[in-house]
């Protein structure tokens, strides 16, 4: 595994160092956050190890800036440090996105555990689709969304403004996006229409999720259009929304209805 190790302390950074290498991992030490940051932005790790009481740019000031940045990478997070949270903070640390938080210093076995349940989980969502596009103009919707898939592998960009949407998808390729159908001023069936219009719809993996379908026949023309791969209806399972996305379910054109 490929680990990243931020600590104000040279010593901590050694001693983890050590353990890491022996264990026959890549592991870089930094003891700046900004630094650790910036390496984050640059590269892809399989671990970060994240001090919180750092001077001047502490641990909580690296993870406000990592989820405003690259929040898909605050599930590879451990945080270590020698404050002793209660339960209410743990749980606000692990909701805000993190993998977990072990009191300094950390047991090396726990952190063996911890790595062995991280590689297996990202074995798992290896065959995942990875880059994701969510277009809706309800920001609850997009904040719920965002944040389950990014729990699951995915790197994803969610957007509320639907011309914006469509000028991602005309300049960026997505494994996968996820579009609403009624938006004020743009909706999805007009993106629908600019993307054959600029014929790059045949291209994309588009998944509708909507409440709003007209009646089965629009269902039924809709998924007559190549690119357009499953009609949606909200509000849907999660879990189930995953299984047909990834084609673990079923990859024929469907539509799925919630149970």
């Amino acid at each position: 595994m490929k680990v990243l190790h931020i600590d104000d302390s040279p010593e901590i950074c050694k001693l983890y160092a050590d353990f890491y290498q022996n264990k026959n991992h890549t592991i870089k030490s930094v003891n700046d956050g900004r630094k650790g940051l910036d390496l984050v932005l640059k590269n892809n790790y399989d671990l970060i190890l994240l001090d919180m009481c750092m001077p001047k740019y502490s641990g909580m000031d690296f993870l406000q800036d990592l989820k405003s940045k690259k929040p898909s990478e605050l599930k590879k997070i451990i945080v270590t440090s020698v404050l002793q949270y209660n339960e209410d903070q743990i749980k606000g640390l692990i909701k805000f996105g993190i993998n977990s938080v072990q009191e300094k210093p950390a047991h090396v076995k726990q952190l063996e555990s911890l790595m062995k349940e991280m590689s297996r989980t990202k074995a798992k969502t290896s065959n995942y689709l990875k880059k994701m596009l969510i277009i809706d103009d309800n920001p609850d919707t997009t904040k719920m969304l965002e944040s389950f898939f990014n729990s699951k592998g995915f790197e994803t960009l969610a957007i509320n403004d639907p011309w914006i949407g469509l000028k991602k998808i005309q300049s960026e390729t997505f494994d996968v996006i996820i579009l609403d159908l009624v938006m004020p001023g743009f909706s999805g069936l007009q993106i629908i229409a600019t993307l054959a219009t600029d014929e790059i719809l045949q291209d994309q993996n588009i998944f509708i999720y909507s409440a709003n379908f007209s009646n089965e026949l629009q269902i039924k023309e809709l998924l007559r259009r190549d690119g357009i791969n499953g009609c949606l209806r909200k509000p849907m399972n999660l879990y189930d929304m995953l299984k047909i996305i990834t084609g673990k379910e079923n990859l024929q054109k469907l539509y799925h209805q919630s149970a």
